[in-house]
């Protein structure tokens, strides 16, 4: 009988222990999901400071271009 005693407590202990993995199983997936989510929040707003970046650099570009074109023709004004 106390054998019987014994076997039941030492599968009651395993049970909880199952239970309890079970549960930090579940913790790690939540865990794991809101990370996915925060690191796709991170990634969406450096993907609109780079597109921002990239307007930019564009605009300047264009002005640059307007300003060389501008300084180049009045070079040649002064050459001739």
């Amino acid at each position: 009988m106390e054998n019987e005693q014994l076997l039941k407590a030492i599968l009651e202990r395993f049970d909880k222990v199952d239970q309890q993995f079970s549960e930090v199983l579940q913790r790690l997936d939540s865990i794991e999901k809101s990370q996915q989510e925060d690191i796709k929040g991170t990634l969406n707003l450096i993907n609109k400071k780079v597109d921002g970046i990239t307007y930019d650099v564009d605009y300047l570009s264009e002005k640059t271009g307007k300003h060389d074109t501008k300084i180049n023709s009045l070079e040649k004004r002064f050459q001739s």
